[in-house]
């Protein structure tokens, strides 16, 4: 009873970390494509709201449930090889994907909303769109999670 409940609360908080992945990557492209200032700002905006409120918590409680739920189920956190890697590639999602995500929309986001001010896209706001780290470290975010489903589910020796 207890493992289904864990199993369940750690599917709804990938889920979570899933919708804010979308939330993000969404706009974010939106944000770069565009090219309209005051709508690239709005763009990036939502972006950063979305980072905030579902990225980090959800990658966050993903960790923790995980961890309750696998020790539920009497796996060795540190010697069984498939949790292992699966740990590693969490930790490369919470570690460096993540803060690459904030740190490459902070600040196209701030050189927009300058860029906002000016009324036109200035050089900061050019060279931020120049440097396309958040869109490569959230697609890199998502490309790791099928490899980490398949081995939660088949759980490979």
């Amino acid at each position: 009873m207890i493992e289904d409940t864990l199993t369940l609360i750690h599917l709804l908080t990938v889920f979570w970390y899933v919708m804010g992945l979308a939330a993000v990557q969404f706009p974010l492209i939106r944000g770069w494509r565009l090219e309209d200032v005051r709508l690239k700002a709005a763009a990036f905006e939502e972006a950063s709201h979305y980072q905030g409120l579902l990225i980090v918590p959800g990658i966050i409680a993903m960790g923790v449930s995980g961890v309750f739920m696998w020790t539920e189920m009497d796996y060795n956190l540190l010697s069984t090889g498939w949790l292992l890697a699966q740990e590693s590639l969490y930790l490369v999602s919470l570690l460096i994907c993540v803060p690459l995500i904030g740190l490459g929309l902070r600040r196209a986001r701030l050189a927009s909303l300058q860029a906002e001010k000016a009324g036109k896209v200035t050089a900061e706001l050019r060279e931020a769109l120049d440097d396309n780290v958040p869109i490569v470290f959230s697609g890199l975010a998502t490309l790791l999670l099928p490899v980490m489903a398949y081995l939660a589910i088949f759980r490979p020796a």
